[in-house]
C-alpha cells in the first residue's frame, strides 16, 4: 500500500490555474520553507487572501502546514503520487523559463 496521497488530476489543474495559488506554488516548489508573512511580501497580497490560496493547495494535499507559536510554515508535500511531482516539475521548470525569457 502506498504513502501518497490520493489528488485527481482535474482538482490539480484547477487549484493551480488561479494566478497567486501558481506563484505561490513556484516560490513553494524550491523546497524551502516560508512563513505566510514571507509570502506576503513577496506577492504584495493581504495576508487573508495568501492565506486563503495558501489552504486550496494545503487541502488538495500539494503543500503541508506547521505551526510554530504564531507562525504557519507552508512547503511542498513530500508524499505526493509520482505523475503529479512530474506535472509540478515541469510546470515549476516551464514557469522558471518563462520568467527568465521575459527578463532578457
Amino acid at each position: 500500500m502506498s504513502n501518497h496521497i490520493q489528488i485527481e488530476p482535474l482538482e490539480l489543474f484547477k487549484v493551480l490555474s488561479d494566478p497567486t495559488r501558481l506563484k505561490l506554488f513556484q516560490i513553494l516548489f524550491q523546497k524551502e520553507s516560508r512563513c505566510v508573512g514571507e509570502l506576503v511580501e513577496m506577492l504584495d497580497q493581504p495576508q487573508p487572501t495568501i492565506s486563503r490560496h495558501l489552504n486550496h493547495l494545503r487541502k488538495l494535499g500539494i503543500l503541508n502546514c506547521v505551526r510554530d507559536g504564531t507562525w504557519m510554515w507552508y512547503e511542498v508535500a513530500d508524499n505526493l503520487p509520482e505523475w503529479c511531482l512530474d506535472i509540478l516539475e515541469t510546470t515549476y521548470h516551464a514557469l522558471d523559463y518563462k520568467i527568465h525569457a521575459e527578463e532578457i
